[in-house]
């Protein structure tokens, strides 16, 4: 018998280990992008962590005017009685970058309170809230040296954005601005600092029995079930504590506070509550919730046209 040559199957030998070696590299490529692609959304997600929560019904709209479906004639009509509902969002906000610098220099700038008002939203409302705020806290001028990113924030009857102060390389901040009738572009004092008309420390301490307002972090509390209660645990962003708080879900004030809830998931959903202690006894470790302002952080005070 003639023996079987050794060079076809050497042949075979190499051509697989050629085969083997190209799927390893491969493999290899796919690790590594795997990994960068795993390390780039690890970074974004740290970095929305970092910035000032919005709540979700601000949907941002990218889609142009023309790309919008055509309404009917008597949408069309009842749109021109109403105004107000036409408006929605900054129109253009990428073109009016030097106009909102110049509020945010005039704003963060400023340093005396009378000054900022000049900057923010609502000052009337504001300067008392704004003059007790800063009794307890210094006020510290920020110079800003650009813009980043600007982004038109969808609310029917406001033309609010979330815009991107830069203060240098590695120091930023996000905040909700206003575009005036007057093109005046103002921020949004209240829902940067997080006002609350109370320290969160006192609040705890004292259980005060009138309603007091705090911007919070609301998740639902899996643990408490307790007949038309809906349970909550509260977080005041910066501070140790949270708190246990309740309030009725059937009763029809608190829809909105529910339909924010449900929209942010229940979990960490930025809220504006009015908070108080109930004189039940049996309800001395948590706080009843009184009422809900605003969506978000954000005190919408009347519809601008």
């Amino acid at each position: 018998m003639t023996p079987v040559s050794e060079k076809p199957r050497a042949s075979r030998n190499r051509r697989q280990e050629g085969i083997l070696g190209l799927v390893a590299k491969k493999l290899s490529g796919a690790a590594v992008v795997v990994i960068a692609i795993a390390v780039l959304f690890y970074m974004l997600i740290h970095r929305l962590e970092r910035s000032p929560p919005v709540q979700p019904e601000y949907d941002v709209n990218r889609k142009s005017a023309e790309a919008q479906p055509e309404q009917p004639e008597g949408k069309m009509a009842s749109s021109l009685v109403e105004p107000q509902e036409m408006v929605q969002g900054i129109p253009d906000i990428e073109s009016k970058r030097p106009l909102i610098e110049v509020a945010l220099r005039g704003f963060f700038e400023a340093k005396n309170v009378e000054d900022k008002l000049a900057w923010s939203r609502d000052p009337l409302r504001v300067r008392p809230l704004m003059q007790k705020y800063y009794r307890r806290h210094r006020l510290a001028a920020k110079k800003v040296i650009g813009v980043g990113s600007c982004v038109s924030v969808q609310e029917k009857g406001h033309r609010l954005g979330y815009v991107q102060a830069l203060f240098g390389p590695d120091d930023s901040v996000s905040l909700i601005i206003e575009e005036g009738e007057d093109g005046q572009i103002q921020a949004d004092w209240e829902s940067l600092v997080r006002f609350n008309e109370m320290e969160w420390g006192d609040f705890l301490r004292q259980k005060p029995e009138t309603p007091t307002l705090f911007r919070v972090l609301a998740t639902k509390h899996e643990n408490r079930a307790d007949g038309s209660h809906e349970w909550l645990e509260l977080i005041c962003p910066g501070q140790e504590f949270a708190l246990k708080a309740f309030f009725d879900r059937k009763d029809p004030q608190f829809q909105p506070l529910l339909d924010q809830l449900q929209l942010g998931g229940w979990k960490r959903v930025p809220l504006t509550l009015r908070l108080c202690y109930s004189k039940h006894k049996s309800e001395s470790d948590a706080a009843c919730i009184a009422g809900s302002e605003g969506k978000g952080w954000l005190i919408l005070t009347d519809r601008r046209s």
